[in-house]
């Protein structure tokens, strides 16, 4: 049962067991998370998945999803960039401003930081989530980026603002109605957070997307080597098991499996009780040059060589002559030196124009 429920959480043996033995009897593996708890959850895996990745091992380069009734942890893995790790957190996470933006969570507010820990909650609310695995340096840099953003458009940083920040309030006023179509969504959203590894554990593959459509539909898109390509009802077996799973209903599918090809797009709807909907999405890398692409920028990035090795077929440092059909610009390397260089270049420029 702890391996079983291990797959969905990423939990440690004796973490997953610790937590069990606290469960009252007879309580689900993985708890429903309920009212305002829910509604962060939900909106912490809409910002995940909204917020631009690229070339990940783990989902989203988070390591374990600890669905502990007192205050659930996301802990980010050790490969991750810590610079991208800031970008994420300080416009991701936290609300971008504007009363015509819906970047970040609206509302979330710093409780804790320190010891490579961040503990966050709703404002207004007992909602509270704890993320592990955030360098100081990078909660730091993070915090930075917003306030001197905030300073020099003449805004409040929202990170530890005691209230809702001017930008907050309006957007509330002008769009609440976003607000209400996710709160609908909720406790659909916070149990594909809960459940988040099994993407990993169930699938090899080279490159996880995540996307957000309307206000009720929860996007993933899997990219794989062909000899490592995993049949999308293996996969969806794992996301309904009845232990650890969802009750998700198949709404219809665009799939080439029957055929012999590798190309599946399935749309579920979620339980009655957590409606939502999931779009996923499978998809084939393409010739080996596409596949040593990935190897390469997997290997840029920190990637583990043994996952490498697992999703690609091959150790770090593949090489393939390109195919007939292939499109020969294989940049992917020199497009994430790009955005680390242009992070830095941006800080710099705030910093030199708060001086």
């Amino acid at each position: 049962m702890i391996d079983l429920c291990r797959r969905y959480t990423g939990e440690t043996w004796s973490g997953a067991k610790e937590r069990f033995e606290r469960l009252p009897e007879g309580s689900p593996l993985i708890p429903a998370a309920r009212g305002e708890q829910a509604f962060l959850e939900s909106q912490v895996l809409r910002a995940l998945l909204e917020h631009p990745t690229t070339y990940t091992t783990h989902p989203l380069r988070i390591l374990r999803v600890i669905p502990d009734e007192r205050r659930p942890v996301i802990r980010f893995a050790a490969d991750s960039d810590p610079d991208g790790l800031a970008d994420l957190i300080a416009w991701g996470l936290f609300s971008s401003g504007g009363k015509h933006n819906l970047g970040g969570i609206s509302g979330l507010r710093v409780t804790e930081a320190g010891h490579d820990r961040l503990d966050v909650g709703l404002h207004g609310t007992d909602a509270r989530l704890r993320l592990e695995g955030v360098p100081d340096r990078a909660w730091v840099r993070a915090e930075k980026i917003r306030y001197l953003t905030a300073a020099e458009h003449g805004e409040q940083s929202p990170c530890r603002h005691r209230g809702l920040t001017p930008g907050e309030r309006a957007f509330a006023y002008d769009h609440g109605w976003f607000t209400q179509r996710w709160r609908e969504t909720a406790a659909f959203g916070s149990a594909l957070l809960r459940r988040l590894l099994i993407f990993r554990s169930g699938a090899d593959w080279l490159d996880m997307a995540g996307f957000i459509k309307h206000t009720n539909t929860y996007g993933f898109r899997l990219t794989f080597a062909g000899a490592r390509w995993t049949d999308h009802d293996v996969l969806v077996k794992h996301l309904t098991d009845p232990l650890c799973g969802i009750a998700l209903k198949e709404d219809m599918r665009t799939c080439s499996c029957a055929y012999g090809g590798k190309g599946c797009r399935l749309w579920f709807d979620g339980p009655e009780r957590a409606p939502g909907r999931l779009d996923l999405q499978m998809v084939e890398a393409g010739p080996d040059c596409e596949v040593a692409e990935y190897n390469q920028a997997l290997a840029f990035t920190g990637s583990p060589s043994s996952q490498i090795t697992r999703v690609t077929g091959n150790p770090p440092g593949m090489t393939a002559d390109c195919a007939p059909t292939c499109h020969r610009l294989h940049d992917t390397v020199g497009y994430l030196q790009r955005v680390a260089e242009g992070r830095m270049k941006e800080l710099d420029r705030r910093q030199r124009r708060a001086h």
